[in-house]
C-alpha cells in the first residue's frame, strides 16, 4: 500500500513502482525516458495507484475515468489492455495490474508515495533511475539471486564475474530488481561492453547517471551528484575497460558513501572491498537412456531451453524430444545465451535438426581456435552456429544493422538495410521482424512506435562479418545519410510542435547522430565534411532543448575548423552563430574573443540580410555585456533590437528585446521602466506550447521575464507578489527541465531572493541546484558564482567553526571573479563581506564593499548601491564612525526613494534607528521606518518585518534583543536580512 501522507502545496507527489517513476501533477510516467501513456489509461493507472493493493470495480474505475458519462462495456477493457501494454505487461495477471474476476482490478505492485509532506528533493530531474526491464526470466538462478541480494548492502562492491554468456547481466538485473526498494534514489544501470577506451569510463557512467554532464573530467561532478544519494549503480561487462572501471568504482565509493556497486565481468575488478561470486554454468543432465521431460526439466539448463523454445515455436519438451534437448544443452556447456540462440531455431530446423547443426558447427570452430579460452570458444561457437543458420538475407540484415548504436526505428533499419541485400526473402522490414523472432534483434514495443536494437555482444559479432564483408565502410555512410535527412526533414518541426514531444520522438537517437558526425568528419574524408556540417545544423534545435551546448561548442568547432569550402556563405553564418552562442552560453571562452565572434557575425548578417542572425548577435553581445557590468552597453542593444522587432512584427524577437530592455533598467536602478518592458515581454511570450521558438535567443523568455520580475517586486516591496512570481518561475522551470534556463533562474532570483530574505535552507538548496546543473553541462559561466555562494552558505552554516584557511578560500574565490562577474555580484559580496566582518575581520569585509560600491557606482549598477552603502555604514560604525555611517544612510535613503525601492528604504531606516537608538538623543528614524513598514506588502512575515517591528518597539519602550540592535556586522552577529 502506498505510503499516507499529507501533501503540501511545494511538495511533489511521486508514486514510485518497478522501474517506473509516476507524476500525478504533470501526468507523466517514466522508466528511464517519458513512457507513451495518455489520456484515459494514464487516468486508469492513477486511479489504481493510488489505492494500490485494493479492488476497483468496474462502475468505480468508470466512474473516475469517465466522469458524467455512460461508456461502454468493451471501453474499460480496451484501457486496461493499453495501460498493460504499456507497462511491458501481458495477460490479466503480471507484476503490475491483476484482474479479480467478478470483482474487478487491483494494482499489485508495491508503491512507494514519495514528496507528500516535505519539500521536492533537490534536484528532482536527476533524483531517480529505471532499472532497465528485464528480457527474460533468469530461470536456474533462484538460489543465486537471493543470495546475493541478501549479500548486497552488507558488501558495497559485489561483482559476478564468469564466461562471456554464462547470464551474468540476467541475474544482475535480477538481483537489481529484488533490492530496489532499498534504495530510495533507484537503480541505474551503466553498459560497458561497447566500450574500447578506458578513458572514456567516466564520461559513459555520467552520461548514464546524470545525462548533461559536460565536463572534461566529469568524475568531480558525477562525486558532487552521487554523494548524497542512496542508490545502486549497475557497472554491466566490465571486462572491456577492467582497470578504469575499478578505478572509477573505487573512487565513487569512497566519496559517496550511500552509493554501492553490483558489477558483472569476466574476471574481477581486483579492489581490496570487492566481494565476488562467479557464476557457474546452468545444470545441465547426464546423457542416459529413456531419458524423459519431467527428468530433463529437472536441470536448469533445460528448463531455460524449454521456456524459450516454447515461446518461439509454442510448443512443450516431449519425452521424445528431451535427448535431443539435453544433447544441445550439454553441447553448449550449459551457457545461457548459447541456450537463447539454439532454442530460437527450433521453430525452423527443430529439436533434432538444432542439435545436428550445433554439432557440425561447433567443431568445426573449436578446432579452428585451439589458443583461445575454453569459454570463449563456446561462446563464438554458439554465434557462429546461430549466425550459420540464418538465411543470406537475415545474415546481410543483421550485418548492416551493427552499425547503429543503441536503438533505431524501422525506417532507420529500412535506410541501410537495401532492398538489393533481401535476395527475394521478402523487404528488410520481414527479415528485421525474423531476426527478432530469432532473439538476434530485440524490439520493445511500449511506445507509440516500436524500437529495435541488438544485444551489444550480437551487434559486436555482427560488426565482424559486416566489416570482412567489404561493406561497412557503404553502410556507415547510408547510416549517416538517414539521420542527416531525418534532422533536416523535421528542421521545421521544432519550432511549431511542443519540445517535450519532440525531445520523446527524437532524443534517443542522440548516440546515432554521434556515430554519424564522426562518419562525415572522419572516415568520409573531404566529400563527408559539408554532409557533417549540415547535420550539425540540423541536430542543433536538439542540443539546445537539451542544453547540450558543450557538444555543439565541440561539433562546431570541428565543423568550422574543416579546410573544405563551405556550401554557401549563409552556412558558415549560421555555424558561426551556432559556436557563438555555445561559446556565450557555457562561458568556455574569454568574453573579448567571444565579442569578436559576435561582430563577425553581425558583419556577415549584414552582408546577407539575415534578421535571424543579426538577432541573435545582439542577444549574444547583450549577455556578455550584462554579465560584464557593461550595462548602458547593454541597454543601448537591448533598445536597438526592440525597435527592429516591433518594425518586423517579430513577436518572439520583441519578447527577448523587452525582457533585455527590463533586466537592464532593474540593474541601472530605475524599478519602474524595468517591470514596464519585463511585464511587456511577459505578456509577449506567454501563451502557446513550448516549442523552440521560446528557446529561440538560448532560454525561455518568459520564465527569464517572470524570474527578472519577481527580484524588481521584491526591491519595490511588493515582497508578497514577487515571492509568488518567484514560485511560478521555479515550477515552469522545473517542468521545463531546460538547464540554462532553470540555471538563470537559480542562480539570478531563487538563490539570491532566499538570501536576501534570510530563508538560508531554500538558499542552499537552490544553490545545490544550480552547482549540480552548471557542473553536468560545463556551464562555465555559472561555476565560479555557485561556488562562491556555496562557501558563504557553509561559512553561515559553520557557526564557530569556521577556520582561517575558509576565509582565505572565500578571499581567493571573490578575488578570482573581480570584474567578470554577473550584476547580481552585489548580493554575492554583501554576504562574503559580512563572513569577514564576523569572523573578524572587519577591514577586509569594509575593504570588499567599497570596491564593490566603487565598481557599482563606475558601472550605474544603482539598484544594489543603496545596500552596500548601507552595509558600509554597519561596518564604519563598528569602527567608531557614527557620524559618517549616518551620513551615509541618508545619502542612500535618498538614492532609494528615487529608485522607488522599498526594500532597501525600510533596512536603511532600521540601520538609521539603530544609530539613533546608540546615540541616545532625539530621532526621526521612528517616524521613517514606521512609513515604510506602512507601505511594504509582505504577505508572509518577513525577517526585515519582523527587525523593523522590534526595533520601533524598542523605540517605544520595548526592550529589542542585542541581535536586532547589533546590526549585520555587530559581534552578536545580527540579523542577516538587515
Amino acid at each position: 500500500m502506498p505510503e499516507q501522507a499529507t501533501t503540501t502545496p511545494s511538495a511533489e507527489t511521486i508514486y514510485r513502482f518497478g522501474p517506473y517513476s509516476l507524476y500525478p501533477a504533470r501526468r507523466l510516467l517514466t522508466a528511464g525516458q517519458p513512457i507513451d501513456l495518455r489520456g484515459r489509461a494514464l487516468d486508469l493507472l492513477l486511479a489504481l495507484v493510488e489505492r494500490a493493493g485494493a479492488v476497483l470495480g468496474r462502475a468505480e474505475l468508470e466512474s473516475r475515468v469517465w466522469p458524467g458519462l455512460h461508456v461502454g462495456e468493451n471501453n474499460l477493457r480496451v484501457q486496461m489492455a493499453n495501460l498493460r501494454r504499456a507497462l511491458g505487461q501481458d495477460g490479466d495477471d503480471g507484476p503490475y495490474v491483476g484482474t479479480v474476476p467478478g470483482q474487478g482490478y487491483r494494482f499489485v505492485a508495491h508503491v512507494l508515495k514519495e514528496g507528500a509532506g516535505k519539500a521536492p528533493p533537490s534536484s528532482p530531474a536527476f533524483a531517480a533511475f529505471a532499472l532497465s526491464r528485464q528480457l527474460a526470466r533468469p530461470l536456474g538462478r533462484d538460489d543465486t539471486i537471493t543470495t546475493l541480494a541478501a549479500r548486497l548492502g552488507r558488501q558495497r562492491l559485489l561483482t559476478v564475474a564468469g564466461a562471456g554468456g554464462m547470464g551474468k547481466t540476467t541475474v544482475a538485473l535480477a538481483v537489481a530488481a529484488a533490492v530496489a526498494g532499498r534504495y530510495p534514489d533507484g537503480v541505474a544501470l551503466v553498459d560497458l561492453s561497447t566500450m574500447g577506451e578506458g578513458d572514456l569510463v567516466p564520461a559513459t557512467v555520467a552520461a548514464r547517471l546524470a545525462p548533461h554532464i559536460q565536463a572534461a573530467n566529469p568524475v568531480p561532478a558525477l562525486l558532487a551528484f552521487l554523494k548524497p544519494r542512496r542508490m545502486l549503480l549497475v557497472l554491466d561487462s566490465c571486462e572491456p575497460v577492467i582497470a578504469a572501471a575499478a578505478a572509477l568504482a573505487d573512487t565513487l565509493l569512497a566519496g559517496a558513501p550511500g552509493l554501492d556497486i553490483l558489477a558483472t565481468s569476466r574476471e574481477p575488478l581486483g579492489l581490496a572491498r570487492e566481494q565476488v561470486h562467479r557464476l557457474a554454468p546452468l545444470v545441465v543432465p547426464i546423457r542416459a537412456e529413456g531419458l524423459g521431460a519431467r527428468q530433463a526439466l529437472a536441470h536448469s539448463a533445460v528448463q531455460l531451453f524449454a521456456a524459450r523454445m516454447a515461446a518461439v515455436s509454442g510448443g512443450a519438451l516431449t519425452d521424445a524430444e528431451a535427448p535431443a534437448a539435453a544433447e544441445i544443452c550439454q553441447r553448449l556447456d550449459g551457457i545461457p545465451l548459447g541456450l537463447e540462440l539454439a532454442a530460437g531455431q527450433v521453430a525452423a530446423y527443430g529439436i533434432a535438426g538444432v542439435a545436428r547443426r550445433l554439432d557440425d558447427r561447433l567443431g568445426l570452430l573449436v578446432r579452428g581456435r585451439r589458443t583461445a579460452p575454453p569459454r570463449h570458444q563456446t561462446l563464438r561457437a554458439a554465434f557462429d552456429w546461430s549466425y550459420a543458420l540464418l538465411s543470406g538475407a537475415q545474415r546481410a540484415a543483421l550485418n548492416r544493422l551493427s552499425v547503429f548504436v543503441g536503438g533505431f526505428d524501422a525506417a532507420a533499419a529500412m535506410a541501410v538495410v537495401p532492398p538489393a541485400d533481401m535476395g527475394g526473402e521478402g523487404t528488410s522490414g520481414h527479415v528485421v521482424d525474423d531476426l527478432v523472432a530469432k532473439s538476434l534483434v530485440l524490439a520493445d514495443r511500449r511506445g507509440a512506435e516500436v524500437r529495435y536494437r541488438l544485444l551489444d555482444t550480437v551487434r559486436a559479432y555482427a560488426r565482424e562479418w559486416l566489416e570482412a564483408s567489404g561493406l561497412g565502410a557503404e553502410t556507415r555512410a547510408a547510416h549517416a545519410a538517414h539521420y542527416l535527412r531525418l534532422f533536416q526533414a523535421i528542421l521545421p518541426a521544432w519550432a511549431a510542435r511542443p519540445a517535450d514531444e519532440m525531445l520523446l520522438r527524437h532524443g534517443a537517437d542522440l548516440d546515432n547522430i554521434r556515430e554519424g558526425l564522426d562518419w562525415f568528419f572522419g572516415e568520409a574524408g573531404d566529400g563527408g565534411i559539408g554532409k557533417g556540417r549540415a547535420l550539425v545544423l540540423a541536430v542543433a534545435p536538439l542540443w539546445k532543448c537539451q542544453s547540450l551546448w558543450a557538444e555543439c561548442q565541440r561539433w562546431t568547432a570541428r565543423a568550422l575548423t574543416a579546410p573544405q569550402p563551405f556550401a554557401d556563405d549563409r552556412q558558415s553564418l549560421d555555424l558561426h552563430v551556432l559556436q557563438a552562442a555555445a561559446m556565450t552560453v557555457t562561458g568556455a571562452e574569454p568574453p573579448p574573443q567571444v565579442i569578436r565572434m559576435w561582430a563577425a557575425v553581425l558583419a556577415a548578417a549584414a552582408a546577407l540580410g539575415d534578421q535571424n542572425a543579426r538577432q541573435q548577435a545582439q542577444v549574444g553581445l547583450y549577455s556578455i555585456y550584462f554579465d560584464q557590468g557593461n550595462v548602458r552597453q547593454a541597454l543601448d542593444l537591448a533598445a536597438a533590437m526592440r525597435i527592429e522587432a516591433m518594425n518586423g512584427g517579430d513577436r518572439f524577437a520583441l519578447a527577448a528585446a523587452e525582457r533585455m530592455v527590463g533586466a537592464a533598467f532593474h540593474v541601472l536602478g530605475d524599478q519602474t521602466a524595468a517591470r514596464h518592458h519585463t511585464e511587456a515581454a511577459l505578456g509577449l511570450a506567454e501563451g502557446g506550447p513550448a516549442t523552440g521558438q521560446r528557446i529561440r535567443f538560448q532560454l525561455d523568455q518568459q520564465i527569464a521575464a517572470r524570474s527578472t520580475l519577481a527580484g524588481m517586486l521584491w526591491l519595490q516591496g511588493n515582497v508578497r507578489q514577487g515571492m509568488e512570481q518567484l514560485r511560478r518561475c521555479m515550477e515552469q522551470a522545473a517542468a521545463m527541465d531546460h538547464a540554462y534556463t532553470s540555471c538563470l533562474v537559480l542562480g539570478q532570483s531563487a538563490c539570491p531572493l532566499a538570501m536576501l530574505t534570510g530563508d538560508w535552507e531554500a538558499a542552499r538548496r537552490h544553490n545545490d541546484q544550480l552547482l549540480t546543473l552548471a557542473d553536468r553541462h560545463g556551464l562555465m559561466i555559472w561555476q565560479p558564482w555557485a561556488r562562491c555562494l556555496d562557501l558563504i552558505l557553509r561559512l553561515k552554516f559553520a557557526g564557530e567553526g569556521i577556520t582561517p584557511p575558509m576565509l582565505d578560500d572565500l578571499r581567493g574565490r571573490m578575488a578570482a571573479l573581480g570584474d567578470v562577474s554577473h550584476p547580481r555580484y552585489g548580493v554575492l559580496v554583501r554576504e562574503a563581506a559580512l563572513a569577514l566582518a564576523r569572523a573578524g575581520d572587519l577591514a577586509g569585509g569594509l575593504a570588499m564593499v567599497e570596491a564593490a560600491l566603487s565598481r557599482a557606482q563606475a558601472n550605474q549598477e544603482g539598484w544594489a548601491q543603496p545596500e552596500l552603502m548601507r552595509l558600509r555604514g554597519e561596518m564604519l560604525v563598528r569602527l567608531g564612525e557614527g557620524e559618517a555611517a549616518e551620513a551615509l544612510y541618508r545619502q542612500a535613503l535618498a538614492m532609494a526613494d528615487g529608485q522607488g525601492t522599498l526594500s532597501w528604504q525600510l533596512r536603511l531606516g532600521i540601520s538609521l534607528a539603530r544609530r539613533q537608538i546608540r546615540q541616545g538623543g532625539a530621532t526621526d528614524a521612528a517616524d521613517l521606518l514606521s512609513g515604510f513598514f506602512r507601505r511594504f506588502d509582505a504577505g508572509p512575515p518577513t525577517p526585515e518585518l519582523d527587525i523593523a517591528n522590534a526595533v520601533l518597539g524598542h523605540l517605544r519602550g520595548r526592550a529589542a534583543p542585542d541581535a536586532v540592535l547589533d546590526g549585520p556586522a555587530g559581534p552578536a552577529g545580527g540579523a542577516l536580512a538587515a
